[in-house]
């Protein structure tokens, strides 16, 4: 458990992103402590990403209670969380006293391209990733409708992100099951 605690202390420290930036390095260090199988880890990621909040605190939470339980699930969240909570309280005071910097917006503009990377990888991770055999044109072609569906239903029609999700899962439902 200390050894979860400190992976997930260290990622708290180091990452930067956002949560779905941070599964690549999850799940890396899952499999390879073996917490959980890369099937179990991609369920894992689907329950966690339906759920409310932020998708690394909860699939934390899940790999800390599906390997220690109730304990494991604190000391995972407590390892991610620590580090964030005293990085944005120095951060903000920092930011504060040089907000008006050049140099410093063209830093945080300069990470934007390496956290989209970061992003596109967990989604081809968790799509074509996760494609196997006779089913993977169907599974591809289903999941190419769910996202274009789903972000016409955004963008053009505004349409809550809870409903999204529900129409996401439905679909999968139906035309995967």
């Amino acid at each position: 458990m200390w050894s979860m605690f400190l992976f997930f202390l260290k990622l708290g420290f180091l990452s930067f992103g956002g949560g779905y930036a941070l599964i690549p390095m999850i799940e890396d260090e899952a499999s390879r402590r073996q917490w959980m199988s890369s099937d179990a880890f991609l369920d894992l990621i689907g329950v966690a990403g339906m759920a409310p909040g932020p998708a690394a605190v909860n699939i934390s939470t899940l790999i800390g209670y599906q390997t220690h339980g109730i304990s494991g699930a604190i000391v995972a969240i407590l390892g991610l969380i620590l580090p964030s909570a005293l990085l944005t309280l120095i951060l903000l005071t920092t930011l504060y006293r040089l907000h008006k910097q050049a140099w410093l917006g063209r830093v945080l503009y300069g990470l934007q391209p390496i956290v989209t990377a970061l992003i596109l990888f967990a989604v081809y991770r968790l799509g074509v990733g996760s494609l196997e055999g006779s089913i993977w044109d169907r599974q591809l072609l289903v999941g190419i409708f769910i996202v274009g569906v789903s972000w016409m239903l955004l963008v053009r029609y505004r349409m809550h992100p809870v409903f999204i999700l529900l129409f996401s899962g439905i679909c999968g439902a139906a035309f995967l099951a």
